[in-house]
């Protein structure tokens, strides 16, 4: 493939990677011009709390590109540990195309520990005191508008 074909190939993955983010809801997010080689790192600039590095190659170098994406991170003042590789199955269409995304471990659970309710096996005596009390405030305060 001609280089400048594979860059067009590229900039191409990040406009869906970013249209994607849009669609998801998770606010705006554009291709960063210069795929992170400016003062911005990252390949897609967004809110989200992730540098995000896309790569879609035929030859798959997820060590490679880990490392990469970890060094943008860095450069680029976010936290080292916040990154998110997304790479494009090259087996799969262009057109819709399988995606994945490699984070480090311990950000993946940091995430799933945010979205998941939290569970209480006894209940906290404290808090039902001071449920109570609101309870009894509260009543109290229906009964003074009365």
């Amino acid at each position: 493939m001609k280089p400048k074909t594979r860059i067009e190939k590229g900039k191409r993955f990040e406009k869906q990677i970013a249209q994607a983010i849009q669609d998801a809801g998770l606010g705006l997010a554009r291709r960063e011009a210069g795929s992170g080689s400016g003062l911005r790192k990252g390949d897609i600039a967004s809110n989200l709390p992730f540098l995000i590095e896309a790569k879609n190659q035929k030859t798959i170098k997820i060590q490679e590109w880990i490392r990469q994406a970890k060094s943008q991170a860095e450069i680029g003042n976010y936290d080292s540990g916040k990154w998110a590789l997304v790479f494009k199955n090259p087996e799969s269409p262009d057109a819709n195309p399988e995606m994945f995304v490699t984070i480090d471990f311990y950000q993946f659970l940091d995430l799933l520990k945010r979205y998941t309710e939290p569970k209480i096996k006894k209940p906290d005596r404290e808090m039902k005191w001071h449920l109570e009390r609101l309870k009894d405030s509260v009543s109290q305060v229906i009964r003074d508008l009365k």
